[in-house]
């Protein structure tokens, strides 16, 4: 079976936030900059693939202890933001690790809570910033391999990768850890008919912002 297509059933990701606000930067003062990084995943979109506000990205990447993921697989989204963001720079910092909390679930608040207490790096003048977290405890919905809980923010769910990893015949880590890690930006980016508009009707509304193509990364 193709790796893709049998990763892509496995991936069951996304949720989406009650918040409603715009994903706009906004200048308060002449010399004061604003930035709203708590909002639905999508809104910021456009500030993500054009440089009309922003010319840098930067990705921060922190884990818990036991859960560091791989340089090829952090190479490989790097390689997928090259490729479609208008961007003169794209950086993804060393992976820093967090404590270990120990816990064998989370909640979207307590993914949402860890960001807080563990993120360093918003975004500023002419580069925005994107965060990923890798926690040592599945989500609450036990199939879920990742999710994108904010406009900028994205979490994984190290056990998972482990399991699905694992056994005779079973995808690489690196090989499940590239496809989430392009899925879960996906949704940031504003995938499927989520702050990009769709170019044909393919979204799969029962899924949410997902696409109905089973050889699609966000199917």
């Amino acid at each position: 079976m193709n790796v893709r297509y049998a990763l892509s059933l496995l991936i069951i990701l996304f949720l989406f936030l009650a918040a409603c606000d715009s994903g706009t930067v906004t200048d308060t003062d002449e010399n004061e900059f604003s930035f709203n990084h708590e909002i639905n995943p999508g809104q910021s979109a456009t500030e993500f693939l054009t440089d009309d506000d922003f010319d840098q990205l930067i990705v921060q990447v922190q884990y818990m202890q036991g859960y560091e993921p791989t340089q090829e697989g952090l190479s490989n989204l790097e390689v997928f933001l090259n490729e479609r963001l208008n961007k003169t720079s794209i950086t993804i910092m060393t992976p820093e690790e967090i404590p270990a909390s120990g816990q064998s679930s989370y909640t979207a608040d307590e993914v949402r809570d860890l960001e807080r207490d563990h993120r360093s790096q918003f975004s500023s003048e002419n580069r925005i910033a994107a965060y990923f977290i890798i926690l040592d405890g599945e989500f609450e919905n036990a199939d879920v391999l990742g999710i994108a809980h904010f406009n900028t923010s994205m979490a994984l769910f190290g056990p998972k990768f482990d399991e699905v990893s694992s056994g005779i015949g079973s995808p690489s880590k690196e090989d499940v850890e590239t496809i989430v890690l392009r899925h879960e930006f996906g949704h940031i980016l504003g995938l499927v008919n989520n702050g990009i508009d769709m170019q044909e009707n393919h979204q799969d509304t029962e899924n949410g912002r997902h696409c109905v193509n089973d050889e699609c990364l966000m199917y």
